[in-house]
């Protein structure tokens, strides 16, 4: 090894620096913006789109809603789905406690979009997001 690093002119720190480079790209690449694919955990901001193969999707940021029954109120976090001229928002809140995904129709398809918890992938952290195509 130590020969072909000097062939080519490199240190060692070249080669470890270009190695790390190559594999801390492609995950950072999908995060806060950019383009993701179905069923993987995609890290979001507010405004800022992400592109999945069958829309784009983009965090609008959360609001609360109280009501006589649970004047505490829910926390809702809600999202733009849209592609061309077809918008629509999707609300997910965690509601009592049982987390579970926003169920909604975009384009006659069926998707799942899932905050906090994931059933197939597990905890999520609070700027990550995964959707599903059903």
């Amino acid at each position: 090894m130590k020969t072909l690093l000097s062939h080519f002119g490199c240190t060692r720190r070249h080669f470890l620096t270009l190695g790390m480079a190559t594999f801390a790209m492609p995950a950072c690449a999908a995060g806060k913006g950019g383009s993701a694919s179905y069923g993987t955990k995609v890290k979001f901001s507010k405004g800022s789109p992400i592109t999945f193969p069958d829309f784009e999707l983009k965090y609008v940021g959360t609001r609360k809603v109280s009501s006589s029954t649970y004047p505490r109120g829910f926390l809702y976090h809600d999202f733009e789905v849209s592609r061309s001229s077809a918008s629509k928002t999707v609300s997910w809140s965690s509601g009592t406690g049982d987390i579970g995904p926003a169920i909604f129709q975009f384009d006659g398809k069926e998707f799942w979009l899932e905050l906090s918890r994931s059933d197939k992938l597990g905890k999520l952290a609070d700027n990550e997001v995964v959707i599903w195509k059903k």
